[in-house]
């Protein structure tokens, strides 16, 4: 039963006549919303931000050490932390930092760093002394000596570790601030691993809650999570879904959107669900900016789940394209934009037949212009700034396609190949998960998202490699519209590379683009994971030496793997960028 604190939060959303805190009836005055996030401003000279994190949250009692990852960037942005450096080197790699990592006031470990590059520094965890609830206070201090400077400069940041005990009951999910990945260890598993979150937001009542094979067919199609939607009235129907979501070993999103606003139902089902093995994560708030709810009640529940549970980490969906940015993304480790631009007028609102701009209207996909590039723009929007705010590698983003239509603002559902083309352009964009609204959903949504599904665990293990070597590429409209992300990993006699490839434009005439190979690649050989639009060749001729083209149909997209096999002295990246070439 919702508590009267719960149900008054219920009614107040209902009533609400703002959306992003904009008006959007009719009779409405035009009244700016306020709430945008504050562009950095830019500084004379350059300053250097210094920035450190844990790899690894949290570490447990049968880890023997512990790492903290460290970077430092010049910027002449007004980043958070970042500090005016006397004399910067020029060019950046012609010298170094200093770095040292302190707890209190012992010395954990020390290195060097180099400007505009990242390190991982490492030490034994029992140099923190006892395992503990509460984090470790991490000092990270780096040091600069300019040449035929007076003075060392200094610089400092601080981040905090989690060295745990493991739980009585229950999992733990870990983050690896290197990747994004959320790690888990399966049933019987010695290891953790890295999982591709890939499930929908699942209907409850009416659904779930009346046929338990549906979870079977999820687990069948591939999909490795469900988040079932509240309300959850019959708890004897949620411990049924949730024991067979156990036996099948589907992850669990625990949704607490009705109930994370009142201290003591969120304390109750946290203390109920926080011992089950395949719990992934917690999810608070939905879509909180649109209704304009104050962001406090959100970081509290944040607070309170961590002091509960802090063995997983905290979601929330943000709606809106900039309102109240990080006083809502305070209030969770992963942040969600669910972003629905298909079958949408992003001019005028078909429900309340009121324009939209950007200070009035309620369209459906706020900030939009209607097209399927919408999603991968709000995420590089939110990638920027949780890099000005210093957040990049204590937050974590994932996505939410639209896997539904034919309702208020929008006309119709995407296709299956409008929705693979929204998943890869979101992973290409920094999202690691992938989490659509709604099941049920369409045949062909299913179909291609389970075929996704399967493709992405397979190849998860360059995704989240450590190791691997990013590059991403977007060509404009006038060359095809295509956007192309890679990752290549290995050594030795092979080196994979994961190549997502797609274009957004329905209209558009097949794009072009070539992959050249890096010198010294003897030999490509091209894995299908899964194709619907791409056609490739070696070259002119069919020559490897030419590197690998790619056409893209209009909405085509595909989830190749390519194999390459290095001669001696070879880096370990087969493709390199050339122009508006990769």
């Amino acid at each position: 039963m919702l508590s009267p604190l719960t149900l008054l939060s219920l009614v107040s959303q209902l009533s609400a006549q703002t959306w992003c805190n904009k008006n959007y009836l009719p009779g409405q005055p035009v009244v700016p919303p306020g709430g945008q996030f504050p562009a950095p401003e830019l500084h004379p000279s350059p300053l250097l931000a210094l920035r450190c994190a844990p790899i690894i949250t949290p570490y447990l009692d049968d880890d023997d050490r512990g790492g903290i990852l460290v970077e430092a960037f010049l910027t002449f942005a007004r980043y958070s932390g970042a500090e005016p450096i006397a004399s910067p080197p020029d060019p950046p790699g012609a010298a170094t930092l200093d770095v040292s990592i302190s707890a209190g006031s012992a010395v954990l470990t020390t290195g060097v760093l180099a400007f505009n590059a990242t390190t991982e520094l490492y030490f034994p965890l029992a140099s923190l002394g006892r395992l503990r609830r509460q984090p470790f206070e991490i000092e990270c201090a780096a040091a600069y000596a300019a040449p035929r400077a007076l003075e060392v400069q200094r610089f400092s940041a601080a981040t905090v570790l989690s060295y745990m005990p493991q739980p009585p009951a229950g999992s733990v999910t870990k983050r690896d601030a290197r990747t994004g990945a959320l790690l888990v260890k399966p049933a019987g598993g010695a290891a953790y691993e890295a999982i591709f979150p890939m499930g929908f937001y699942t209907s409850f009542d009416g659904y779930l809650d009346s046929d338990l094979s549906i979870l079977d067919d999820l687990k069948a199609q591939g999909f490795t999570i469900v988040h079932p939607v509240p309300t959850f009235g019959d708890l004897d129907a949620l411990k049924k879904v949730l024991d067979r979501m156990e036996e099948l070993g589907l992850y669990l999103v625990y949704d607490m959107r009705h109930t994370y606003a009142d201290p003591a139902a969120l304390a109750a089902e946290v203390t109920l669900i926080k011992t089950r093995p395949n719990l992934l994560m917690w999810y608070t708030a939905d879509e909180p900016d649109g209704t304009s709810a104050p962001p406090a009640a959100p970081r509290r529940a944040y607070a309170a789940i961590h002091a509960l549970d802090g063995y997983h980490p905290v979601a929330l969906a943000l709606n809106c394209a900039d309102y109240a940015f990080a006083a809502y993304a305070a209030a969770a480790d992963v942040v969600m934009p669910d972003t629905y631009p298909v079958g949408i007028d992003p001019a005028w609102s078909v429900k309340y037949k009121t324009p939209c701009t950007e200070d009035f209207g309620c369209c459906g996909c706020d900030g939009c212009r209607g097209g399927l590039g919408d999603g991968a723009r709000r995420l590089d929007d939110f990638a920027l700034r949780l890099d000005v705010l210093g957040w990049t590698r204590a937050r974590v983003l994932w996505a939410v396609p639209q896997a539904f239509g034919g309702e208020e603002f929008w006309t119709r559902a995407p296709t299956g190949r409008e929705f693979a083309v929204q998943v890869l352009l979101s992973i290409n964009h920094g999202a690691r998960g992938i989490m659509p609204w709604l099941d049920p959903t369409p045949p062909d949504i299913k179909h291609t998202a389970s075929a996704l599904a399967g493709a992405l665990t397979a190849v998860a293990h360059l995704l989240f490699s450590p190791c691997a070597a990013f590059r991403h590429l977007h060509l404009p409209a006038a060359a095809g519209g295509l956007d192309v992300g890679l990752w290549s990993a290995g050594a030795g006699t092979e080196i994979e590379t994961l190549v997502l490839v797609a274009n957004a434009d329905a209209d558009a005439r097949a794009g072009e683009v070539r992959l050249p190979l890096s010198e010294g690649v003897e030999g490509v050989e091209v894995r299908e994971v899964l194709n619907d639009g791409v056609r490739w060749r070696f070259g002119r001729g069919g020559q490897r030496e030419q590197g690998l083209e790619l056409e893209v149909e209009g909405l085509g997209w595909a989830v190749l793997v390519l194999v390459a096999h290095p001669g001696p002295g070879t880096r370990a990246v087969a493709f390199h960028a050339q122009g508006d070439e990769l």
